[in-house]
């Protein structure tokens, strides 16, 4: 449905990602921003791709720089405006707001000629700030900006208008945020010690976006947004499934075989559902599941779960009778009396290894939350790389689940030092959210809201 909304492209690689394709055709979008953060750049390379890319001439109005100043910025980018002028594909209009609210209103001004000469498209009103407090203007403020946007309307124009943000105002303050249709906030921040410019889409009327701030970057030939998030690099052709379809797609076809992925629970979301999808589509598929942990396994809430899943107490137990789905544990140090040590567990699993069969694989799921309080951080992670290292040496996949808050800082660090892929789930407010960190592929999607529900996979991402 969003491809058949007929859209204009900004020309700037990265923004249109985050505008679902470009500014909705006809719109009027506020670019504010504080001195610096490259409102004005932006603005002339909107016009110049306009104009270059997509046969869409454009004018840029400015009150404040004289249009050698104008050609001059444009020429270091590499852009010739002065042939776009001789080409009748570009307007640079140097004026006063007085003078254009005077020529708008008219609909037959000395503007609305030039408009119609090359045929406009786009236009870009460099800054609407000057229309504060303008002792000529007719009218407010908010009549005169809200006057400009119609007028640019009417004749046709997807334009944008650029405001000066002082650096402590508020965003949301001013009529022309409510008035827009679209507003981007351009901001710097210091990022040791050097200032980084940012951009983010924060209304679009009628059309969704993508509410992530994207890193904002000038160079030699333009501008251009590096997005906070990543899609992946490539699709896996081999990858077990999480038994949560939206999951799989976030992470670009799941997780692959010969990696280890975690998955981080801070939120109150019942682990169980996680574990009985995870045992549900080893099943389902043939691999052999595998649970090491210093808890008791195949808890009554998984088996529940795994019920509504489609895996009877019958199927159940005849897994567990043939080894397909197995536990080891419960793991607690080398001189525990009655718990298996981790020497035990890392020989229990070689031979599980030895005994594959075919295609077969092996999905190890590894309690790292009971085993970090059972074992003690360093024992904890001799085991678990070596876990991870035969795991990957007979391409099977290792899936860790841990509950931060159980582990501490330094543990959680230690242990996303071993993981391929990392997957956040935590809880702020009265929901559950759900990110992609890391992958094999290189996804890092933006923050998901997730829910429980009552039917299998008991599960929902919402974006």
């Amino acid at each position: 449905m969003l491809n058949k909304i007929p859209r204009v492209c900004t020309g700037i690689k990265g923004l249109d990602e985050l505008l679902y394709g470009g500014f909705l055709e006809g719109d009027t979008v506020l670019l504010a921003g504080a001195p610096g953060t490259g409102k004005t750049s932006l603005g002339m390379q909107f016009i110049y791709g306009g104009a270059t890319k997509y046969d869409e001439p454009g004018v840029l109005i400015t009150f404040e720089e004289f249009p050698q100043r104008i050609y001059r910025d444009a020429a270091n980018f590499g852009w010739d405006f002065p042939r776009l002028e001789k080409e009748d594909k570009l307007k640079v209009i140097f004026t006063s707001p007085d003078l254009v609210q005077q020529d708008l209103l008219n609909e037959q001004g000395i503007i609305s000629e030039m408009l119609h000469e090359i045929g406009a498209r786009r236009a870009v009103v460099d800054s609407i700030s000057h229309f504060q407090h303008h002792p000529s203007l007719h009218g407010d403020r908010r009549e005169a900006i809200y006057g400009l946007m119609n007028a640019l309307k009417r004749e046709g124009l997807t334009s944008i208008l650029i405001r000066e943000l002082p650096n402590e105002a508020a965003v949301g303050a001013a009529a022309e945020d409510f008035l827009a249709d679209g507003l981007i906030i351009l901001s710097q921040e210091r990022v040791e010690g050097q200032r980084v410019r940012f951009v983010e889409v924060m209304k679009s009327r009628g059309t969704p976006h993508v509410p992530v701030r994207g890193m904002l970057l000038i160079e030699e030939g333009g501008l251009s947004v590096i997005p906070a998030h990543r899609q992946a690099f490539f699709r896996l052709e081999e990858a077990i499934s999480t038994g949560i379809s939206r999951l799989d797609d976030l992470m670009g076809g799941g997780i692959p075989y010969g990696s280890f992925y975690l998955f981080e629970n801070s939120s109150d979301l019942h682990q169980q559902l996680l574990e009985a999808n995870f045992i549900r589509e080893a099943m389902e598929t043939g691999d052999i599941w595998v649970q090491v942990g210093a808890l008791p396994a195949l808890s009554k809430g998984v088996c529940l779960h795994l019920m509504g899943l489609g895996i009877t107490p019958a199927a159940l137990e005849e897994s567990l009778r043939s080894g397909t789905v197995k536990v080891i544990g419960p793991v607690a140090r080398s001189n525990g009396s009655s718990a298996v040590s981790a020497e035990e567990v890392f020989s229990r699993l070689e031979e599980v290894f030895h005994n594959l069969r075919g295609r077969q694989k092996v999905r190890l799921q590894i309690d790292i939350s009971s085993l970090a309080l059972s074992l003690g951080l360093e024992e904890l992670l001799g085991l678990l790389s070596r876990l991870v290292s035969i795991s990957q040496c007979y391409g099977g996949v290792a899936l860790g689940l841990i509950r931060p808050h159980l582990v501490g800082e330094a543990a959680l660090g230690k242990v996303r030092s071993l993981a391929d892929g990392v997957i956040r789930i935590w809880k702020q407010g009265d929901f559950d959210y759900l990110q992609v960190l890391k992958t094999v592929n290189s996804v890092r999607t933006r923050v998901q809201t997730i829910l429980e529900i009552p039917e299998p996979p008991y599960l929902r991402i919402v974006s």
